[in-house]
C-alpha cells in the first residue's frame, strides 16, 4: 500500500518534468541582429546613376547602422524606435544629409524603405529587403 503512494505521489512530478518541455513555447527572436539586404533605387534614383547595392544592416543596442548604404557617406549609426514589428530611424550626416529608415521585420526577414534626403535637397527613394544573417560562432584557439 504504502508503494502504491509512493508511485501515485511521483507520477505528477515525472508527468511536469517530461512534459514541460514539449509545452514550452520557444522565445520570440527580437529585431536585433544584422541582416544581409539588397538596397534598390527607385527609377528617379537609378536615373541619377545609383545601382542595386548588397549591403549589411545592423540592429544592434537601440541603433541602426549599414555597412554601405551609410557608412560610405559618413552617416555612421543612429537610434532606431521599434513599434510592433515597424522599425523608423532617422540618421544624419553633416556632409550628405539626412535617410529615413522604415521597415517591419518578421522572424528572419525584414523589408522597407530608405529616402535620402541630399543638404541640396534632393530626395533619393530606395526599397530593400532581406534575410537575417547566419550568427557566426567564435572560433576555438
Amino acid at each position: 500500500m504504502r508503494g502504491r503512494l509512493v508511485t501515485l505521489a511521483a507520477m505528477p512530478l515525472i508527468l511536469l518534468v517530461t512534459v514541460t518541455p514539449l509545452v514550452a513555447k520557444k522565445k520570440p527572436q527580437n529585431e536585433e541582429s544584422s541582416w544581409n539586404i539588397r538596397i534598390t533605387p527607385d527609377s528617379k534614383a537609378a536615373g541619377e546613376g545609383e545601382k542595386v547595392i548588397n549591403d549589411t544592416l545592423i540592429l544592434q543596442q537601440g541603433f541602426l547602422r549599414s555597412k554601405v548604404g551609410t557608412d560610405e557617406h559618413g552617416f555612421g549609426t543612429g537610434p532606431y524606435t521599434l513599434k510592433g514589428k515597424e522599425i523608423t530611424a532617422q540618421i544624419k550626416s553633416n556632409y550628405e544629409g539626412k535617410i529615413d529608415w522604415s521597415c517591419l521585420w518578421t522572424g528572419d526577414t525584414i523589408a522597407g524603405r530608405m529616402v535620402w534626403t541630399r543638404r541640396d535637397g534632393a530626395v533619393l527613394t530606395y526599397t530593400f529587403s532581406g534575410a537575417r544573417a547566419p550568427v557566426e560562432k567564435a572560433k576555438k584557439r
